[in-house]
């Protein structure tokens, strides 16, 4: 749920014609009846995590969790005010003031309304894994981790980059790879959009 800029590639206010594509795009896949995040994320000291996000808005969200190589799949699901969490033990419904922070996540991430962040540049046609996509690029800030105050400063690091691939037949959004700048190869980031029909999200139980 903390991820949400980069799965939903929130952007800046007009700056470009390129970033109201994007703008245009993610639009479009929240107008649609619910669509699928897949989610790899590769951090070098915590390792790998795997997430499945399930959406149907306003207000419906199941995720699947897994880290690492470990079998364990931790899974949540929020349906308007409530949610529910499954560790690994079962289902439980979760505390209120829990619930309202993960439902208030929810609503900004699909919201049409979030604030902007990045401004996106056009690459045009591009072609990605065998397929051809139009294709925008965004300078991504790297997230500084809390350090307590004793602990000397670290430099910053150099911004990433953030690709959106957007189908040119349908003008969603397929693809968002996050890389490092010297690494072009190296996914830090790598989430994949999809809008299957059997999409799903009922009270768990």
């Amino acid at each position: 749920m903390l991820v949400a800029g980069l799965l939903f590639g929130l952007t800046a206010t007009a700056h470009a014609d390129c970033t109201a594509e994007v703008d245009q795009a993610f639009s479009k896949l929240r107008g649609g009846k619910g669509f699928r995040v897949e989610t790899k994320i590769v951090h070098e000291k915590q390792g790998t995590l795997d997430m499945t996000v399930d959406y149907i808005l306003p207000d419906r969200m199941h995720q699947r969790v897994r880290m690492g190589n470990s079998p364990a799949l931790m899974e949540t699901v929020a349906i308007g005010e409530k949610v529910w969490s499954n560790q690994g033990q079962g289902w439980t419904e979760v505390p209120q003031n829990f619930a309202e922070a993960i439902v208030g996540q929810l609503k900004e991430q699909v919201s049409p309304s979030t604030k902007n962040i990045l401004k996106y540049e056009c690459l045009g046609e591009t072609e990605f894994e065998g397929k051809t996509y139009l294709a925008y690029k965004a300078a991504l800030p790297v997230p500084v981790e809390e350090r307590p105050k004793s602990a000397p400063e670290v430099p910053a690091q150099p911004d990433n980059v953030q690709t959106v691939y957007i189908d040119k037949e349908t003008g969603l959004p397929l693809r968002n790879v996050v890389t490092k700048p010297d690494k072009p190869d190296e996914r830090v980031f790598d989430s994949t959009f999809s809008t299957p029909a059997n999409v799903v999200i009922n009270e768990p139980g």
